[in-house]
């Protein structure tokens, strides 16, 4: 018979095999002891809910199912009462259970507290571990065989390594239910939480509560009971009205009677109507006898007028137009639809369809015909409005925009952060902000295609016309602004170019404000004319042989030096001006610089085109001049004097066949004025056109994103100081400019390949984020005037001084409900608070001696749901 069951093999069984559980084990364990490394020390004298927590997580799989472990702790580090490790007793969960100070938590879970997990709440645990499913898994932990599965092997771990109690969270997360363990050497401490939705009458009050306690209680104990209570009563919600102000619509209705500077930053602001504040008071008793206060049906002690303190929070729920807008541009960063897509091929085809432009006989007050040829869901109305705010000067009979000059003369934005973006209400700042507006309230993305096609050909028609373009800087482009103010600069300085080559000097000099003459010819002196002719008197006396060179192109003497070897003067030439370049072209030029390699023939000739015709201007006005003549005036550092006074160039300009001996042999004696231009305006103005007209949804964003974001800040802070509380918010308001700035120059250059877009818009979600809270607390405080009674009952000071308490102490205040705000506030709400009780909450404690762990109970009472979290510690050594 034995022989036929082990043939069979039926009963054989390996039992060496490691089963899930022991497997669980082990890796809940390897955790554990990684999560033991992080020494946090216990804490006396700081409150557990600063909101400083981290988290640490791992995850790996069972049953092919990914479950996670978190640890949870605090980081506070200040005021620590270092406890010998060597307490076999000592564990830091029975010291947060029995310290006072975290008896009670923040009331209302908000955005910045998001960190603070329910278990810290409700037990006041600075670290614990939570085993729970992972957020990709779409199933819980629902039935008895897997909660008790995880629970016994916390129980094991905890045993074992003696370090954090550990919880596992069973059913919907929404529901914050969670059974753990917590364990010593000695001791055994069990946490359970219960909902009851409909629990007995008894279960409400504290005299329920007692005795639901002592029953889990052991004889023994015989201290009188620690209870602290906390009601909360909530005021009506209050509401500022601050209604919806978006640019360009309430010109349409003629109510934009206002003309403060905030407004004429092109972007929303205001609130939802819906938007509101509730504010609640919170009436504590902590650490009481169970023998001095009655709490039943019947009777209660716990009432306002004889609460131990008393804090007023505000918790608000808005929605701002500004942020909003913000967000919604936000979301163009990947859209990569080319602007032929909303408004058609035809009419992104610019060259060709505004040749006509080119009329002579065209009336300058007609340019705004061809922007109804345009799709798109803008209006004629409202496409005039945008176009007129950004070009007030081309529409001069728009009311609501002729002063817009003036305020931009006034009220420009010193940008001391150094902010890459563009000059405060410049051309560039007004177009961003304008197509940001555009985007939230005007037709979304095709609504800021339509405008973006219209701005370009209103640029098309002020170079054709050589009209100046007004809000711009004059000059090169300004490399410390954004790509787009550089490529308007640009086009203005092709326009101011053009100009002088058609009128001549006089009036080139006077309107560009530069050394220029017509034709780009870098001059010293108020008047080419005078010094050519000054040049030419000190000439007349001169004798040149018929194989010399004829001096040409020459702006005044060199002080007093002479040329080497003669006797002749030494002149400085006229030369042509350097070439603008923008910041894209200049990073072009370095990559293919960069390609090329320092032995390349086309490499030295884009160097040193600029330098070539330097030298051949300075032979033309030299014609006996050698190349260290040229270094003298043009890299004086270059030429070193010994102590006998005697001139050589330097090491590097001695080198053999190096750049600036090639060119200056292959440079000839050409004036500036008879050399083919190193910068041609017309090209280059074409090029700007084309890059605008060629961008896409995306590259348009790229453009401007910064620009807005600091327009933003700017109109934020102007509404702020409109309102006479910048100073509650200022050093907000100067971090949110310096992250903008650092922000701006880590930002790459538009088109460079490797850029990370998805780091970069983390950080503009970051900044818009903060914004929206500084947002949300000046709602909070305008509707806090109102509640207080301002300017009848408290002074602006005063309000000031008590809204600066709520800011610093995350959105709560303490008052005393029988004199001043308190007071008012009470009687503005009929001088009765009862009604108003929404949630009551009781702690209950008690510990036998030292040596034992302590038993914990508290009761969140909200209507007729009450739920018991309860820590209630055993002897292991008695069991």
């Amino acid at each position: 018979m034995a022989e036929e069951i082990d043939d069979s093999g039926f009963y054989r069984q390996d039992f060496s095999t490691v089963s899930d559980w022991e497997v669980f084990n082990a890796q809940l364990g390897d955790i554990i002891q990684k999560l033991n490394a992080i020494e946090i020390d216990a804490t006396s004298k700081v409150d557990t809910y600063p909101l400083n927590y981290k988290v640490y997580t791992e995850t790996f799989l069972l049953h092919k199912d990914k479950i996670s472990v978190s640890f949870y702790y605090s980081t506070i580090s200040e005021d620590r009462e270092r406890i010998s490790k060597g307490d076999k007793n000592y564990n830091s969960m029975y010291y947060d259970l029995m310290n006072v100070k975290r008896t009670f938590g923040p009331p209302f879970k908000t955005s910045d507290r998001g960190c603070l997990h329910v278990i810290s709440s409700l037990f006041g645990l600075r670290r614990f571990a939570v085993i729970h499913p992972h957020q990709s898994n779409s199933k819980y932990i629902t039935n008895s065989a897997e909660f008790c599965f995880f629970l016994s092997a916390a129980t094991i771990v905890a045993a074992e390594y003696c370090t954090v109690p550990i919880f596992v969270q069973i059913y919907d997360p929404k529901l914050n239910i969670f059974f753990g363990v917590g364990m010593n050497a000695t001791l055994r401490t069990n946490f359970d939480i219960i909902v009851l939705k409909q629990s007995p009458i008894d279960c409400r009050y504290l005299s329920g509560l007692l005795q639901i306690f002592k029953e889990k209680l052991s004889l023994s104990i015989v201290q009188p009971i620690s209870l602290s209570v906390r009601n909360i009563y909530a005021l009506p919600t209050i509401r500022f009205s601050y209604a919806m102000n978006v640019p360009f619509q309430k010109i349409f209705d003629g109510n934009d009677k206002d003309k403060s500077s905030y407004k004429k930053i092109a972007l929303p602001c205001g609130y939802i109507p819906d938007s509101g504040t509730d504010v609640y008071f919170v009436y504590s008793w902590v650490e009481i006898s169970e023998n001095f206060a009655i709490d039943s049906p019947f009777h209660t002690d716990f009432i306002p007028s004889k609460a131990h303190s008393c804090n007023m929070y505000q918790t608000a729920n808005v929605v701002s137009y500004l942020t909003s807008c913000l967000r919604d541009f936000l979301k163009l960063y990947n859209s990569k639809e080319a602007l032929e897509t909303f408004v058609g091929r035809d009419v992104t085809n610019m060259a060709a369809s505004l040749h006509h432009l080119t009329d002579p006989h065209m009336n300058i007050n007609e340019g705004f015909q061809n922007l109804k040829k345009i799709a798109g869901p803008l209006n004629e109305s409202e496409l005039k409005s945008f176009i007129a705010f950004m070009f007030p000067d081309l529409y001069p009979d728009n009311d609501n925009y002729s002063n817009i000059n003036d305020i931009m003369t006034l009220n420009i934005e010193c940008n001391t952060h150094r902010i890459k973006s563009s000059p405060f209400n410049s051309l560039a700042s007004r177009l961003s902000c304008v197509l940001a507006t555009c985007n939230a309230h005007f037709g979304g993305k095709n609504g800021l295609a339509q405008l973006w096609i219209a701005f370009i050909r209103e640029l098309r028609f002020i170079w054709n016309f050589r009209l100046s373009i007004q809000g711009m800087s004059g000059g090169f482009p300004d490399t410390r602004t954004c790509l787009l103010n550089q490529k308007l600069q640009m086009l203005n300085y092709c326009i101011e170019r053009s100009k002088c080559r058609k009128y001549g000097s006089k009036k080139c000099l006077s309107d560009m404000g530069s050394d220029t003459d017509p034709q780009g010819l870098k001059v010293v002196g108020s008047n080419f004319k005078e010094v050519s002719d000054e040049a030419g008197d000190e000439d007349e006396d001169e004798f040149f042989d018929c194989t010399e060179y004829v001096p040409e192109g020459r702006a005044k003497r060199l002080g007093d030096e002479n040329i080497l070897d003669s006797d002749e003067p030494l002149y400085i030439p006229i030369t042509q001006d350097p070439v603008p370049k923008t910041e894209d072209e200049l990073q072009a030029d370095a990559e293919a610089m960069l390609k090329l390699g320092s032995g390349s023939g086309l490499k030295i000739q884009m160097m040193s085109s600029s330098l070539l015709s330097d030298m051949e201007a300075f032979k033309a006005a030299n014609p006996k001049g050698k190349m260290e003549d040229f270094i003298r005036w043009y890299s004086p550092k270059d030429w070193e004097k010994d102590d006998f006074g005697v001139g050589q160039l330097s090491v590097r300009m001695r080198i053999p066949g190096n750049t600036w001996q090639t060119v200056w042999k292959q440079a000839q004696p050409v004036p500036a004025t008879k050399q083919k231009r190193l910068f041609d305006e017309t090209t280059e103005a074409l090029k700007v056109l084309s890059y605008l007209e060629t961008r896409n949804i995306a590259e348009i964003y790229d453009l401007v994103i910064i620009t807005v974001l600091h327009a933003a800040i700017i109109k934020f802070k102007d509404i702020l100081q409109t309102e006479k509380i910048l100073d509650l918010f200022e050093y907000k308001i100067e971090a949110l400019l310096t992250d903008l700035c650092l922000i701006s120059r880590a930002v790459e250059i538009i088109g460079i390949e490797g850029s990370d877009i998805q780091q970069t818009k983390s950080q503009f979600e970051n900044l818009i984020k903060k914004l929206e809270e500084y947002e949300v607390q000046f709602y909070q405080y305008k509707c806090f005037e109102q509640l207080t009674g301002y300017p009848n009952n408290i002074t602006f000071e005063e309000a000031k001084c008590k809204f600066k308490e709520i800011i610093e102490n995350q959105n709560s205040c303490s008052i005393n409900s029988a004199e001043g705000i308190g007071k008012h506030i009470i009687a503005s709400n009929g001088g009765e608070l009862h009604s108003n009780l929404i949630m009551k909450e009781y702690v209950l404690r008690v510990r036998e001696n030292v040596a034992t762990g302590p038993h914990f109970l508290r009761a969140v009472v909200t209507g007729e749901e009450v739920r018991l979290c309860g820590a209630f510690t055993e002897n292991t050594t008695l069991i």
